[in-house]
């Protein structure tokens, strides 16, 4: 392999871990055209007005669970206690019963007496309403200290309750943001929080547009697998369509 040969295979691989194109003007574009189009095909999502540590609840209860388990699950913590207070010092195996159906439950349950009872020893209360008040930065530091709280759950609460502008990345958003092009095809979950985002405009709603629009467009069009491209109003944006669509006869001849 020449020297040519190598750059260009190197290059190809750091795309593979960052933004495929070094070209951010024409990835922002589209990012934001992506974001136009997914809004008009499955509305603009009503903002939540769950406080943020009920948002964080539900949360936590979502990891690896389908939305109806979940739903059960916190209808089942507010049917069995009548004040966050009275979860946070119930015995575990309360907590655990209340929350039986969503999945992993035993995990679950002392994860979030355990976050509960850190939030009222550093701030004196069982309250998130601060986070809402503060610089964005400093209120995703704050979340990320808390034991279990990763960057999705982080931005999930203070998107859906502060409407603060960060952007929580699941597996739906992080697979259609790929196949589109936006960021590389071996981009860690991590990573992709803050690479996504830097595509976005810094505004609340514009980035809610995109992740609720990527997450039912995650699993009702580009789904895990093979996607239904022919259902698709992304196409022409899409590098996956449009590296792998059969050719037509103008381009064979």
């Amino acid at each position: 392999m020449t020297s040519t040969q190598k750059a260009i295979q190197r290059g190809r691989t750091l795309g593979a871990y960052g933004y495929p194109t070094p070209n951010l003007i024409a990835l922002k574009d589209t990012a934001l055209e992506v974001t136009r189009r997914v809004a008009r095909q499955y509305g603009e999502p009503h903002w939540s007005e769950k406080d943020p540590l009920s948002m964080l609840v539900i949360i936590v209860l979502s990891q690896r669970t389908r939305d109806r388990q979940t739903s059960v699950g916190y209808a089942g913590l507010k049917a069995r206690f009548a004040t966050w207070e009275e979860m946070r010092d119930a015995p575990v195996e309360d907590v655990q019963a209340a929350i039986a159906g969503v999945n992993w439950p035993e995990l679950k349950a002392p994860r979030l007496q355990a976050i509960m009872r850190q939030i009222t020893a550093e701030r004196g209360a069982l309250s998130l309403d601060f986070l809402c008040d503060l610089p964005l930065e400093e209120s995703v530091t704050w979340l990320h200290r808390l034991h279990g709280v990763g960057p999705k759950t982080v931005a999930c609460t203070l998107l859906f309750s502060c409407q603060k502008p960060v952007l929580p990345v699941d597996t739906h958003v992080r697979r259609v943001s790929m196949r589109l092009g936006l960021i590389g095809s071996k981009v860690t979950p991590e990573a992709a929080h803050s690479l996504l985002q830097a595509l976005l405009p810094d505004d609340a709603r514009t980035i809610y547009n995109y992740h609720n629009g990527l997450l039912e467009h995650g699993q009702q069009v580009c789904v895990s697998g093979r996607p239904r491209c022919e259902r698709c109003v992304l196409t022409d944006l899409c590098a996956y369509y449009n590296a792998t669509k059969p050719p037509t006869e103008s381009s064979i001849m």
